[in-house]
């Protein structure tokens, strides 16, 4: 409140009330907000203006005078976000560093020409300020009072715990008694107040002298300019003495004036004011994209983004949840239509009851996007364009003829894969939703194509504390027809409380809190927004599997979610509305990790961080060889092989571990130790950091330095490909294997029809990433992958296919020929289709002890001789173990294949001979040296 006894209104200073201000700032008729405090702060958070927050008083002094009720570690945690983008000013260095904030210093002024003019006629003390004794701890009155002790005092201020105190009648009466009373007290506590206060700056501007308890940052230098002192009995001889002697306190408050008019000049004061105002300003419109400095701001170093969104503009839609967490952090300008009563009735939205906005400037299909651009304020110039697919509108027709760095997010292409993949080729950068489609895109030559996942928004789908009102809810369109989710629904309504609804936005949320479980179904194996707003309402979700979509990457069965089998579901929903505490706990479990890792603002962040990450500068580039990777290229954790690594694996190898990712999920299962080979180095510095071992180098130059049968498992990721040597570098890691180890590996399948349709147009060009990866020097096809393996002395336990989802179509069309531009290949075998549309094998496999010299040509009886060279190995070994009817087996089926082998004949009979049959063995060893009469060993063995 401004007090006009003390001060005129200044003619460029307009008074308004609390009620005034709100609507000017709503009418956007104001330019600049200053808050005096944080409760000020609070009251104009919503308000996109340039803002600025002066701090009066320490923080530890407002929780001291507040008893302590106040966590500071809390508070500062919870204001964070308010003063983000905020200009923050402290009237001193003590303030500021109590705070622990940056921020502007800037000291009180003053114009001592205003002031001036002391007489000191009056012999008594001034002390000046308000709830003096109330705020003892700062203003340190208790002290002030013993100093004083029982010269005369004059108090002004609101006191009323002080006797005599009485507040000054305005500034002319304030300014009376700092020229008239002789002494001025100040007893600022040091610890929590500065060793100044403006009442003190303006009895010195005056001339007045000043008695000061002692303040490591008061301006007083005893003697010269005043008197300070921790010893309040010489400050009270002071007093008196300054009481006694006129002159003296003449002299003494004429250096105090000087001190004022050199330390706290009124010209500085003003001059920071405008410098702060003036940075705020800039700084607010750079912050909302308007470049008043013309400055030349690389991409990837200008934190807040001007973005131009592109879409249809309707609530209930990934597009309107991207828009609300990318203004949290960046400048959206929105483009676009909206829905109509049309599209709500054929849409079935009638129940969708928040209001639709229009966008920020209209953009129909026709509509170009130069005319948008013209429309965009002046000085605002996009960062990148932004179309997100909501499957009613198109792209702008001249979108190619711009520069601006393009970018789309595309929803439903398990729905629309053909007309994705149109839209896709107009774009810059491509985010999916639906993983699986991305190595599909990339083989097809779209360039810069990521996997961007859906999401939740917490301050619409998250939890309410609501009943539980039914077994299981769902969300979400049901079909006329018997289609596998209507089937799966009226499967639950037989057996349990079911609830559908067709709902969105918060009172989805609601109906998902009020559901025990909440029932989910994937269309053509999409990872859909269900999952995630299902998780963030606190309900379990029971969802099913969706092969591919890169649920299980994201989330675990039974730790955040349940998944179910369609043979199963009715099964897994009555046991987890039975075990209500196991319900809760997975519940609980998924919500904390959606809400941690995948909100709506967690993806913008992703977005923004492939962006900066991949959108070029003016900076002119050096040249980078073809095999140098980014970083996030060795950064990825490989979630789709973990679960072909045995549970009761302790003692894993990964080869090729890069920044060790991989290996550091694995260690979250109990008592598991992971090594790791890197070639790259900067990687293995990484991996270090992470897992308990890393080599780096090269696994086929270096020396392994792990003795034999080390391991239970040992990981090849992406890597066989990139050797020289792939069939080497297998049979050496054998040794490394625990007896019942096994190899995991992935590799690309270079017979996907995208790479054989590019071949027989001629082209092998290479990529950053996928099957024709530039570092790529092997390829291989399933049937090399098994005679690689074959040839190193492994059988084949497990094959997973990842698949192009286009499979699904040419499967269900029992087809037997494949076209490939002007080629077809007819006659072939389901099996032989599918493998033109697997991306990558997984593939598990054991040692079987396999020679590689005897194998190395494997004609179609090189087969054979191999298969019976490994029988006789796997016999020999089973022998040792002592397993010797296994072994007899073995043997016997070497016989069978191979009627004349002595080594069998004689294995066999070793075997007899250890079982105590000596006949059997003796017949054994007869027909081996009848068949091959020198073979020494047949002898002995009759001997």
């Amino acid at each position: 409140r401004w007090d006009e006894n003390m001060r005129p209104v200044p003619e460029n200073v307009r008074l308004i009330t609390n009620e005034t201000a709100q609507e000017m700032l709503d009418l956007g008729e104001l330019d600049l907000i200053i808050a005096h405090n944080i409760k000020d702060l609070i009251a104009v958070k919503d308000y996109s203006l340039p803002k600025v927050v002066i701090f009066h008083n320490c923080l530890t002094t407002e929780i001291k005078l507040g008893k302590d009720k106040v966590n500071r570690k809390e508070y500062l945690k919870q204001i964070n976000s308010l003063l983000k983008d905020v200009n923050k000013v402290f009237i001193s260095e003590k303030k500021r560093k109590d705070w622990g904030l940056n921020g502007e210093l800037i000291l009180p002024g003053l114009d001592v020409s205003e002031y001036g003019n002391y007489r000191g006629e009056r012999e008594t003390v001034l002390q000046v300020g308000n709830l003096l004794h109330e705020r003892d701890l700062m203003m340190g009155y208790s002290t002030s009072q013993e100093i004083v002790g029982s010269h005369p005092l004059t108090t002004l201020g609101i006191n009323p715990n002080i006797p005599g105190s009485r507040l000054s009648e305005g500034f002319q009466d304030l300014l009376n008694n700092f020229r008239d009373c002789r002494a001025f007290i100040n007893t600022t506590v040091d610890e929590y107040e500065d060793g100044y206060n403006l009442s003190m700056l303006e009895a010195m501007a005056t001339g007045m002298p000043v008695v000061s308890s002692w303040n490591k940052s008061s301006p007083i230098v005893d003697g010269e300019n005043g008197y300070i002192s921790k010893d309040p009995n010489y400050l009270n001889q002071c007093i008196d003495s300054l009481l006694k002697n006129p002159e003296e306190a003449r002299r003494i408050g004429e250096q105090g004036r000087k001190t004022v008019q050199d330390k706290f000049p009124l010209n500085r004061f003003l001059q920071s004011w405008q410098k702060v105002i003036q940075q705020s300003v800039l700084a607010f419109l750079e912050r909302t994209g308007i470049d008043m400095e013309n400055k030349d701001i690389l991409f990837q170093k200008k934190i807040r983004k001007n973005i131009l969104m592109d879409f249809v503009s309707y609530p209930a839609t990934t597009a309107h949840y991207l828009e609300r967490a990318f203004r949290q952090n960046h400048n959206v300008i929105t483009c676009g239509s909206e829905i109509n009563e049309e599209v709500v009735k054929l849409w079935n939205l009638e129940a969708l009851n928040w209001e639709v906005t229009p966008q920020d400037i209209y953009r129909g299909n026709t509509t170009t996007l130069q005319e948008v651009i013209t429309g965009l304020p002046e000085g605002w110039q996009p960062d990148f364009y932004l179309w997100i697919e909501t499957g009613l509108s198109d792209i702008p027709e001249d979108l190619k003829q711009h520069d601006i760095p393009k970018v789309c997010y595309l929803i439903d292409t398990h729905i629309n894969y053909d007309r994705h993949l149109e839209i896709a080729q107009n774009f810059d950068y491509v985010f999916l939703a639906q993983k699986v489609y991305v190595q599909s895109m990339m083989q097809a030559g779209i360039n810069n194509v990521a996997w961007l996942p859906l999401a939740c928004d917490p301050e619409i789908h998250g939890k309410v504390e609501v009943a539980k009102g039914c077994d299981v809810g769902f969300v979400g369109s049901i079909s006329s027809t018997q289609d596998r989710r209507k089937n799966l629904l009226d499967r639950i309504q037989k057996q349990f409380d079911l609830d559908c609804q067709r709902k969105f936005m918060d009172e989805m949320a609601e109906h998902y809190c009020k559901s025990r479980i909440i029932f989910n179904n994937a269309i053509n194996n999409d990872l859909n927004m269900r999952v995630f707003e299902a998780l963030c309402s606190g309900s379990l979700l029971v969802t099913d599997p969706a092969p591919n979509s890169g649920l299980e990457e994201l989330f675990e069965n039974k730790k955040h979610m349940v998944i179910y089998e369609d043979k199963n579901l009715e099964e897994m929903i009555a046991y987890y509305l039975e075990n209500e505490l196991e319900r809760i706990r997975i519940a609980s479990e998924g919500r904390k990790e959606v809400l941690a890792r995948h909100t709506y603002k967690h993806r913008t962040e992703s977005m923004i961080q492939v962006l900066n990450k991949n959108i070029g500068n003016n900076e002119e580039k050096e040249t980078v060889p073809m095999n140098d990777k980014s970083d996030s290229y060795y950064e990825n954790v490989r979630s789709d092989l973990i679960p072909l690594i045995p549970f009761d694996a302790k003692c894993i190898l990964e080869v090729g571990c890069a920044a060790g990712m991989t290996g550091q999920e694995l260690k979250k299962r109990s008592g598991v130790f992971v090594v790791g080979i890197e070639l790259n180095a900067k990687a293995a510095e990484v991996a270090k950091t992470v897992l308990d071992d890393v080599v780096q180098g090269s696994i086929e130059d270096m020396d392994l330095p792990y003795s034999d049968r080390s391991f239970d498992c040992i990981l090849f990721a992406d890597v066989l490909e990139h050797l020289v040597d792939p069939l080497s570098a297998l049979i050496k890691v054998r040794r490394l294997l625990k007896k019942g180890g096994t190899v995991v590996a992935s590799i690309p399948n270079v017979q996907f029809h995208g790479v054989i349709h590019k071949l027989i147009e001629g082209n092998w060009t290479y990529e950053k990433e996928g099957i024709l990866d530039e570092t790529h020097l092997r390829f291989f096809t399933y049937k090399e992958i098994v005679k690689l393996f074959n040839q190193a002395g492994y059988s084949i336990e497990a094959v997973e296919e990842v698949l192009d989802p286009q499979y699904e179509k040419l499967y269900s069309m029992n087809s037997t020929a494949i076209n490939f531009g002007r080629t077809k290949i007819k006659d072939l075998t389901p099996e032989e289709i599918k493998r033109f549309f697997v991306f990558q094998y997984k593939i598990v496999v054991s040692p079987t002890n396999v020679n590689r010299n005897k194998v190395d040509n494997m004609s179609d009886n090189g087969e054979t001789v191999s298969q019976i060279d490994q029988l006789m190995l796997e016999a020999s070994e089973v022998a040792d173990s002592g397993n010797l009817d296994s072994a007899l087996k073995l043997y016997d089926e070497i016989v069978r294949m191979s009627p004349g082998n002595v080594k069998a004949l004689v294995g066999k009979g070793d075997c007899y001979m250890k079982l105590q049959f000596p006949d059997n063995a003796e017949t054994c060893f007869d027909q081996a040296c009848l068949i091959e009469p020198d073979y020494s060993k047949g002898w002995l063995r009759l001997g």
